[in-house]
């Protein structure tokens, strides 16, 4: 005799829900799997886009073939200061704060008028 079979009910919640949930929970693979079936269903959610530009992979801007700078400070800033500055993007010189905000636009703006020694450190801290 056969098992009845058992209808699946459809998800309550949004993919960008569940995407935040899956990042939230470290998950970021499952976020980006999740991220592409909804991009695949062509689904409408306008905070698709968002996620898409935060689960992209990363990438080096301005990268040159000499060595970068020693970023031990700016990750050791990360570990000890990123609870306080989550969903934000961060600027960072060594182990010093420069700018921050939801917007990575504000932040740029606010490098601008900065005289530094070196370039700034950029991140989004999720």
């Amino acid at each position: 005799m056969g098992h009845a079979l058992r209808k699946v009910e459809p998800e309550p919640r949004s993919y960008s829900e569940r995407i935040r949930e899956l990042v939230e929970a470290d998950k970021v693979g499952s976020a980006r799997l999740l991220l592409a079936e909804a991009l695949e269903r062509k689904e409408q959610d306008p905070d698709l886009s968002e996620w898409q530009k935060i689960l992209a992979p990363g990438r080096v801007l301005g990268a040159s073939s000499e060595l970068g700078p020693e970023l031990s400070p700016e990750f050791h800033w990360l570990d000890a200061n990123s609870g306080k500055y989550r969903r934000q993007w961060v600027a960072l010189a060594e182990s010093r704060l420069l700018a921050h905000s939801e917007d990575v636009d504000e932040v740029l703006s606010a490098l601008k008028g900065m005289k530094l020694g070196r370039r700034p450190f950029l991140h989004y801290i999720a």
